[in-house]
Order: structure tokens, then sequence, then C-alpha cells
């Protein structure tokens, strides 16, 4: 072989150097799409999100209630949960909306009953409390409803004091 011929091979390193890095060079910067499929129904996303509130991670527990939500439009009880959550976290108002969203699904329930006229309590709306209680009650007859009436009576009196 003459000097033509080593010249050849003596750029083949870098030749076969950048053919064994461009591919991992290029991987990176082309753009992917990765299509995720959400393969939890609405019942796993509400169970997922009541986990989530016992452990007290409010802020997954809402996300997961709301894929439930997603999933499930007209389904009473990721509303319900909401508004416990919201309760919870103590805004009343928001806790409010979500109740009226359950009772809209699910008109004669009475815990949701109940548990909103917590919600107006909170917010010191003592007579829709009241009559939200009240109806609750003429539903059912349950000790914790009549617990709630009687604090309801109490805060109410106390205000006009």
């Amino acid at each position: 072989m003459g000097k033509s011929g080593q010249k050849l091979f003596a750029g083949l390193p870098v030749v076969v150097s950048l053919l064994l890095i461009a591919p991992l060079l290029f991987s990176c910067a082309l753009p992917r799409i990765v299509v995720l499929e959400d393969s939890l129904t609405a019942e796993q996303h509400n169970d997922l999100g009541y986990v989530y509130e016992q452990k007290e991670i409010f802020d997954l527990a809402e996300k997961e209630y709301l894929l439930a939500v997603k999933k499930r439009k007209e389904w009473h009880v990721p509303y319900f949960n909401l508004g416990n959550l919201m309760f919870r976290t103590e805004d009343y108002k928001k806790s409010e909306d979500f109740f009226r969203t359950a009772l809209k699904y699910d008109p004669n329930n009475p815990d949701v009953m109940n548990n909103l006229a917590n919600a107006l309590l909170m917010q010191a709306r003592y007579r829709e409390a009241g009559l939200m209680i009240e109806q609750a009650l003429r539903i059912e007859n349950k000790q914790e409803y009549i617990d709630t009436l009687e604090t309801i009576e109490k805060r109410k009196s106390q205000a006009s004091q």
C-alpha cells in the first residue's frame, strides 16, 4: 500500500466514532410522542383519592377525585368527597359548591345535605343551614343530623346575642 492508502484508513477511527455517537446525540434531540391512556376507572380514582385524603396528601386526593369526576360526570360520590376534602382544608365555599353538585346528581341524599348544612354553618349562613338539615332529617332521622341541627341552633343563638 502506498501513501494514499494510509490516508484513507487514518480517518477511519474518527468516522466510526461519529457513526456510533450520532444516534446518541440525535436521540435526545428528537421529539417523542408518548400516548398515555388512563386505565383506571372512576371508582378506582375515587378510591385512590380517599386513600390520599386519609394520609393527608390533599393535593393528590383532589387530583384523583377530579379524575373520577372527569370519567363519570354524573356520579355524586367524588363530588361529595371533594366537598369533604374542601371542608377539611377550610375552604367552605368550595365545599358548599361540591356538595351542591353532589345533590344535583343525588337530590335525596341526607348525608350530602348534612355536610352541606355544616359548610353553610361555617359560613355563618344559619338559616340556609337549618333548612338543609331539616330536609335531611325528613329523609332520615339520624343522631348526627340531630347533632348538626343542635349546633346550628346554638351558633345561631350565640350570633344573635
